[in-house]
């Protein structure tokens, strides 16, 4: 998540790939040292987290979480976001599901639960962040908004992560 503010939080055009990944590399990065004690080679999810991440950021969908919308209308901003969180969620849950799926039972379920939180995460920090934008007219309500959704992403994930790693 500090990631996010480190690297650089803008609109669409303002918004480069190698910056984008170089914050989600750092992610995976702690994500891989949390999964080391469950799994035989961690480098495995950073390496399968920035292919997803890659392949998403030079396709239409584009670096989703890492910009904030154009319009302020609440609606727009909730039904995009829960649609293109959920595209986004369902294509990184089947690519770290490739490396979940050899030492997790019901590994599967990774791919919903990322393309659910994704989804909700998305289209909820993207609602807030208009919300502060349009009452502050601040680009730092924006900001508020991308951070929670990162923050909501990394709860939820980590959460069903360790639920499944129980199992």
């Amino acid at each position: 998540m500090s990631s996010l503010v480190w690297v650089q939080i803008g609109e669409v055009d303002d918004l480069k790939l190698l910056q984008a990944m170089i914050g989600v590399t750092i992610i995976a990065c702690f994500q891989a040292l949390v999964l080391s004690r469950f799994m035989p080679h961690p480098w495995l999810w950073i390496l399968s987290t920035f292919v997803a991440w890659l392949l998403m950021g030079e396709s239409s969908l584009g670096l989703i979480g890492w910009f904030a919308p154009r319009t302020e209308l609440t609606m727009v901003r909730l039904t995009t976001g829960l649609m293109l969180g959920g595209t986004a969620g369902l294509w990184i849950g089947c690519w770290q599901w490739f490396i979940l799926k050899s030492f997790i039972h019901k590994s599967y379920l990774w791919i919903f639960i990322s393309s659910i939180t994704w989804s909700f995460a998305l289209s909820g920090g993207w609602m807030v962040g208009g919300i502060l934008h349009s009452i502050t007219h601040l680009f730092l309500g924006e900001v508020i908004g991308l951070v929670l959704v990162w923050t909501l992403v990394g709860m939820q994930t980590g959460i069903a992560l360790s639920y499944l790693l129980k199992k």
